[in-house]
């Protein structure tokens, strides 16, 4: 009995090791696939931004002041002082093309042109249309539009307004600050404009002169430098027979700080007026001296102006006189006079406020006066 429970037990021990053995053969992992290389990542897509948008200024020079005797007497020798609009381009396409169109009541026609931008902020100053009948004609501060417009190409168009201040022609420019030198520029050339030896009136005014001096004729300097004194004697006094009288107003008006300026009276103004002051006096006397031939100076110094006129083509000796003394004192005193400041002025020409306008020397670099209006006396 014994010998079999042994038996029977070896044998289920035996049978459980074999199904045990047949299953852990049975039973593998399931193979592990080998590891791939990974996939190069692709980028996202840039995102573009849109390019910035055409931006447009328009300035004026002058803090948006404009001087008409400034562009009609030194618009052609300094041609920078007649482009006074200046168009700024920002975000511009360099080399591609772009209409710009500008128009005023103070143009002959619209301007309109096209260009190719040559950098990205492109800044433009054109020479501009200007009708210089209308500049003559301006008596008063006025306000003016400029329509401005710039169409890129293959874009929208943008306009932009401008409205400026139009000063009276009579506003003759002394002085210019130029910020990058922090002086101010001498432009008491600008008053050589103003003399206007072809106005119409001066035959008037001769005839008067030889009738009363019984000059036969004025003849310049034909008669070398004896005879000049005798011709400006002859015109003072005519003056003084006309009623012209000094008179002390000097109107200085507003407008850029960083420009100078005063009223100055036309010669048609002056002998309607009857009255001038020290610059209305020496630009009329200068109109009729220059008309006979004589070669005559604007002289400045702080707050006052005189003529002279050389006693000769060539130069010379210059004889001053004082027209303030105009109606009030005979032609001896007023050379007397004229003869002092001369010689105090002489040595500070060149200094702030001191400075001499040769006519003849300015319509050489191209001042030419302020034409005659029609309608004055």
């Amino acid at each position: 009995m014994s010998v079999r429970r042994f038996l029977s037990g070896l044998f289920l021990l035996g049978l459980g090791l074999g199904v045990g053995i047949r299953i852990g053969l049975d039973w593998r992992p399931a193979p592990v696939p080998p590891l791939r290389p990974a996939s190069p990542a692709v980028p996202a897509a840039p995102i573009r931004e849109p390019p910035p948008e055409l931006a447009c200024e328009v300035t004026a020079c002058f803090q948006g002041n404009i001087y008409p005797s400034l562009l009609l007497s030194l618009g052609a020798a300094i041609p920078d002082y007649a482009r006074c609009l200046t168009i700024t381009l920002r975000h511009a396409r360099p080399g591609h093309a772009y209409r710009i169109g500008i128009d005023s009541t103070l143009f002959q026609q619209p301007l309109a042109f096209a260009a190719d931008a040559n950098a990205s902020t492109w800044v433009v100053n054109p020479d501009l249309p200007w009708d210089y009948a209308a500049l003559r004609r301006n008596a008063q501060s006025v306000p003016e539009l400029f329509a401005v417009s710039v169409t890129p190409e293959g874009g929208p168009t943008l306009e932009r307004d401008l409205t400026v201040m139009v000063h009276p022609v009579n506003e003759a420019v002394s002085r210019i600050y130029d910020p990058d030198t922090r002086q101010w520029d001498d432009t008491s050339v600008c008053y050589a404009a103003f003399v206007n030896e072809d106005h119409p009136w001066i035959n008037t005014l001769l005839a008067e002169a030889m009738a009363r001096s019984g000059l036969p004729r004025f003849t310049g300097y034909e008669s070398g430098p004896a005879e000049v004194v005798p011709q400006l004697r002859a015109v003072w006094e005519a003056m003084a027979a006309r009623g012209l009288r000094y008179v002390d107003l000097a109107t200085t008006r507003g407008g850029a700080a960083e420009v100078a300026t005063q009223y100055v009276r036309f010669l048609d103004q002056s002998i309607r007026d009857r009255g001038a002051n020290c610059v209305d006096a020496a630009v009329l006397f200068a109109s009729i001296f220059r008309r006979i031939g004589l070669r005559p100076v604007l002289i400045f110094r702080p707050g006052h102006c005189f003529v002279a006129v050389y006693d000769s083509a060539a130069g010379g000796r210059l004889l001053a006189l004082e027209t303030t003394l105009l109606g009030a004192e005979p032609f001896r005193a007023a050379l007397a006079l004229g003869g002092e400041e001369l010689a105090a002025v002489t040595p500070n020409l060149g200094l702030p406020g001191y400075s001499s306008v040769d006519i003849a020397t300015a319509r050489g670099e191209g001042v030419r006066p302020i034409g005659f209006a029609a309608g004055e006396p």
